[in-house]
């Protein structure tokens, strides 16, 4: 009898020791960078998806990381395990994470031209030849994937890497390379404000509406058997966030308004 008492106690033990901790974790997160969504590690204004989620984990007694990749490696040594999760996700782009019921941000891609340029996207056959610019790893949606799964436009298509793929793709534009660069709307605003080049680029139409390709999320490694309790605190947390007021306050300092 005391035999089996002390067993039971040992697999008791080591159940225990499997169970995800329940606080005092360090939730490391990555991503490239797209601000206003996430912008500079370790600055005062991180992004508004940085601040929401030290706001929601920080508030459980959790320690928040934020780091920074290229998008398809983000990805990437997340679903290895080497980061809890991916800022600025769509459950298109990540469909094998743990993602919280609740979004924490939308994005509306748009088409991007010098600002003397008459074209206008009206429907994907006005890129047919156009040379258009896309970010390695994004998401945007049926329509927009199709025609770049096709081999008659992949000529005309470039996909950007690395760090600073906005960046290079406005480059690109300015030096006539590509004709039409495709970036969300609130990250090319906040980035042509700063970098006081907003009379030089316009916008050039929108790329239809989709929710499962508009709502980001912060999105959780497969990896990591904490992840689901992770997406449960985020959803709950924003959840109280929006309804005191907090959420609002966020965004306000990013110049992003709520979009449910």
């Amino acid at each position: 009898m005391k035999k089996v008492w002390v067993y039971a106690l040992f697999w008791a033990a080591l159940a225990l020791c499997q169970v995800p901790l329940a606080s005092g974790d360090t939730i490391r997160l990555v991503a490239d960078p797209w601000c206003p969504y996430n912008c500079e590690p370790g600055t005062e204004r991180a992004g508004f998806m940085v601040e929401i989620a030290k706001r929601v984990f920080q508030a459980e007694g959790h320690r928040v990381e934020y780091h920074q990749r290229p998008w398809v490696r983000a990805l990437q040594e997340a679903r290895d395990g080497n980061f809890h999760g991916v800022i600025g996700a769509t459950r298109l782009e990540a469909p094998d994470f743990i993602f919280p019921e609740l979004a924490q941000g939308q994005m509306a891609n748009a088409f991007w031209t010098l600002a003397e340029s008459p074209w206008q996207y009206r429907g994907t056959s006005s890129l047919e030849r156009q040379q258009l610019a896309v970010i390695a790893g994004y998401s945007y949606g049926d329509a927009i994937e199709n025609m770049l799964q096709d081999e008659r436009h992949r000529p005309l298509i470039t996909e950007l890497h690395g760090v600073s793929p906005l960046k290079n793709g406005l480059r690109m534009l300015e030096r006539g390379r590509i004709q039409v660069l495709l970036e969300d709307e609130h990250v090319m605003r906040y980035h042509l404000h700063r970098s006081g080049q907003s009379n030089k680029f316009r916008r050039a139409g929108y790329v239809p509406a989709e929710p499962d390709a508009a709502r980001v999320y912060i999105a959780f490694s497969p990896a990591h058997p904490s992840s689901t309790d992770y997406a449960r605190l985020l959803t709950d947390g924003i959840a109280r966030l929006r309804a005191s007021g907090e959420l609002a306050q966020i965004l306000a300092a990013y110049g992003v308004s709520d979009w449910r």
